[in-house]
């Protein structure tokens, strides 16, 4: 498989999407609201200890690395089901790259722009925490515990996303489904929280998990990308 045929593939799908803003527009109302929740609570907000307002900035952190891959739903679900809809799925296998490397672009398509839109706000709210002078000792190991879940969780939903995507007929369909494993996931990672920030070991062992299922999903969708050949 050539990496660089799959970055090619990868490339032209965000083209698609960067091409069409609004589509983004909603997926970033909700890191603009806990941006703003943040923002409030270290400005506006009654006066109370650096405890409580870093117990609430380390759960919107938590919060924004498990609702800003939410952007992989709808592109995720686009990846095949929307070339079924289109009649394009023949014309796609028709382009001159290995099958490999269109699996892998179509993956790569979805995943990096929700990513780095959850990154950017982790960084904002951390560039806040810092003014106010609030990067307690200790607070910076569970922002970056914050921020490495962010992709995990991304990956996660892209596979999942690009599975049902194959496994259905329609964009809707796949993006329904997908969407109850986002919800899935998102009551996961927050009951875990306290788990998560306990230490490196625990925060491992929830990323272990997180990163199998990812792996078995992209098994279960390469598998289901060679029948449709």
């Amino acid at each position: 498989m050539s990496l660089s045929q799959s970055l090619r593939i990868a490339k032209h799908e965000w083209r698609l999407v960067l091409r069409e803003p609004r589509f983004l527009a909603p997926f970033l109302l909700t890191p603009l609201l806990l941006i703003g929740i943040q923002a409030f609570n270290l400005y506006f907000r009654p006066a109370g200890s650096e405890g409580e307002a870093l117990i609430l900035a380390r759960s919107l952190l938590l919060m924004l690395a498990a609702l800003a891959p939410s952007a992989v739903v709808p592109m995720g679900a686009d990846t095949f089901a929307g070339e079924k809809e289109r009649n394009t799925l023949e014309i796609l296998l028709c382009v001159p790259v290995e099958t490999g490397a269109l699996f892998w672009g179509k993956v790569l398509g979805v995943f990096p722009l929700p990513v780095l839109i959850g990154w950017l706000g982790q960084t904002l709210m951390l560039i806040m925490l810092a003014e106010r002078g609030l990067m307690m000792p200790g607070f910076g190991e569970d922002a970056a515990k914050a921020m490495l879940l962010t992709p995990c969780l991304g990956l996660f939903l892209a596979s999942v996303a690009t599975l049902m995507s194959l496994r259905s007929e329609s964009v809707r369909g796949a993006a329904q489904i997908t969407s109850l494993f986002m919800l899935a996931a998102f009551f996961a990672v927050i009951s875990a929280g306290n788990f998560i920030f306990a230490s490196w070991a625990h925060f491992a062992v929830f990323a272990t998990i997180l990163l199998s299922a990812t792996v078995t999903c992209l098994l279960l969708a390469r598998a289901r990308f060679r029948r449709v050949l």
